[in-house]
């Protein structure tokens, strides 16, 4: 008992004393991951986006709600294919287990959730009317920047939340487990997770500035800085 105490007390205190130019290091090895295969995480990531994209076009808020269910899944997927470009220097969506992914199905529960968060916000940033527009798929004519602060203010949840679906599916560890390892590590690692953060909100927030092609090109590079972090945050 004492070991371990130890042993995560120093895990802890290596993670704290990383300074925020620690993810300058994992931009650079993340895009050096990317360039292995960058068509095929780019047709990975618009085949992931396309079909969340189709989901929410089924009627009203249950396409809404589905598709927001299905999107940690598929991001999930995405991740896999990272994992193993990065361990075995090829694209490949072969990993996991039954258990590991019924577990990734429950963990996609927060998705749901989370984009109940920001139709919250965007009720007090656009009203519920124009919100409540936006959940059913019709255009509405809002400011591009309020947009963009209601899809990126999940950023600080998703952030915390990041290491979830890896350590589910690459570790196998418990779904509480997953919870209380990612948020302990993103604490405490908070100086270049707080950059990571940053990257993850512009990739987001760009979003309805761009038709959502910041989503689609930046996406996987993002995820492959995320990786790398990851690999250094859980040695």
């Amino acid at each position: 008992m004492t070991t371990v105490t130890t042993t995560r007390a120093t895990y802890q205190q290596v993670n704290q004393s990383l300074p925020a130019k620690e993810a300058l290091t994992w931009l650079k090895e993340g895009w050096q991951l990317f360039a292995k295969a960058p068509f095929k995480l780019l047709g990975l990531s618009f085949a992931t986006l396309l079909t969340a994209g189709l989901m929410q076009a089924l009627a009203g808020p249950v396409g809404l709600g589905i598709s927001k269910w299905v999107s940690p899944l598929l991001a999930t997927v995405m991740w896999l294919a990272i994992a193993n470009l990065a361990v075995k220097g090829k694209v490949s969506l072969t990993g996991g287990t039954v258990r590991s992914w019924a577990n990734i199905a429950l963990w996609s529960l927060t998705g749901p959730l989370i984009a109940w968060i920001q139709f919250q916000i965007g009720a007090m940033l656009m009203g519920a009317e124009p919100v409540a527009a936006l959940a059913s798929g019709n255009v509405v004519d809002v400011p591009a920047w309020k947009v963009s602060l209601m899809m990126g203010s999940a950023t600080p949840i998703n952030l915390l939340l990041l290491f979830v679906p890896m350590l589910l599916i690459l570790k196998h560890r418990s779904l509480s487990a997953s919870f209380s390892n990612s948020i302990a590590t993103v604490a405490g690692a908070y100086k270049p997770m707080l950059v990571i953060g940053a990257m993850i909100f512009l990739t987001v927030a760009l979003a309805p500035y761009t038709f959502a092609l910041s989503g689609l090109v930046f996406g996987p590079v993002v995820s492959c800085v995320c990786f790398i972090a990851y690999q250094r945050l859980f040695r």
